[in-house]
Parts: structure tokens; sequence; C-alpha cells
């Protein structure tokens, strides 16, 4: 199998049902805040909280199971699948909340929903770190989460022009999927 297959495999087992119940759930709220929040109204509760459902996106597989560490795959594969899985639940708030709002005719520009983007898969990837621990140290990922969300966020609403925020997004996603793909070829679950 080669590692394309192998990865979309991954992929795939990751969407269980309870996966798809998160995804529905992040969709009917990105849906209700779009009834809610406006551009006119404030614009940081939607981004804050896209935010936190990427964060939460990343921590929540089930990276742990051990069927994966009898199977003859690599870190880099895992990554790449739980990353894939971690960024569509992550996409799912926001892509919702925005195709409401583009369907009630309220204005957003397409940078603030690029950088929305941006940051959810960085909180996203952040996140995927904390799925492979327990208790602070668990939290203290997923913190670190939204922290490197907001981080590319707020280089936005500084006033920093897009490829500022998209610069930053390329190199803290590299970093975690990377960091995460290097913790997943040494990881024992056993321990």
């Amino acid at each position: 199998m080669n590692s394309t297959r192998a990865t979309l495999a991954i992929a795939r087992r990751n969407m269980s049902q309870n996966w798809i119940v998160g995804v529905a759930l992040r969709m009917a709220l990105g849906f209700a805040g779009a009834f809610v929040v406006t551009p006119n109204s404030n614009p940081s509760v939607a981004y804050g909280l896209a935010i936190v459902y990427a964060a939460a996106s990343g921590s929540e597989l089930r990276v742990r199971d051990l069927m994966y560490f009898a199977a003859p795959l690599y870190g880099r594969q895992l990554a790449r699948a739980h990353a894939l899985t971690a960024l569509a639940a992550a996409f799912a708030a926001p892509a919702a909340y925005f195709a409401t709002a583009a369907a009630r005719g309220t204005p957003w520009s397409w940078t603030s929903i690029v950088v929305t983007f941006l940051a959810c898969a960085v909180a996203a990837l952040v996140g995927l770190s904390a799925s492979l621990r327990a208790g602070n140290p668990a939290v203290v990922y997923s913190l670190a989460a939204v922290a490197a969300g907001l981080a590319v966020l707020s280089l936005f609403l500084l006033g920093v022009p897009l490829y500022g925020s998209l610069a930053l997004a390329l190199v803290l996603g590299f970093i975690a999927l990377r960091a995460f793909g290097e913790t997943l070829a040494r990881y024992d679950p056993i321990e």
C-alpha cells in the first residue's frame, strides 16, 4: 500500500460516528453564530470561537489507538492522516458561519475569511499534540493551540497584510505537524 492510500485510509477510519457528530455540532454552532455575531457587532467573538473549536478538533482524535502502532506505518503517515481529520473538523464551524453569513447578506471581507481559516488550521495542528498527552500536559498543548491560532489572527487584526498571517501560519503549522510526526514515530503506547 502506498503512503497516500495509507494516509487516506487512516483519515477515513478517524472519521467515526463520534467525529461526524462533533462536526455536525460545530456546523450547527457556526450556523447559529451567524445569526448572533455580525462584523458590526463583535467579530472577535466569531474568531475566538472558531479557534477554540479548531484547537479542540486536534486534541479529540483517538491517536493512542493500539491498532496504529501494530501496523507497518510511519509517524509521518499517521501525522498527515490525523491532520487531515483535524483540519476537516476545524473548518466545519467557520465554513458554516461564513456560508450562513453570506446567505444572509452579511458582508465579510475575503481576507478576514482566509485569516480565520488559517488561524483554525494552525490551532488544529498544534492541538494534535494534546491528543498524545493526558492531564496538565494536554491542557498546556490545548492552550498553546488556542494561542497559536490567536497569534495568526492577531497579526491580521493589528493591520499586518495577509501575507504576514500566511507566513506565520505556514511556519507554525509546519513546526506543529513535524513535531507531531516525530512524536508519533517515537511514541510507545504501552508506557
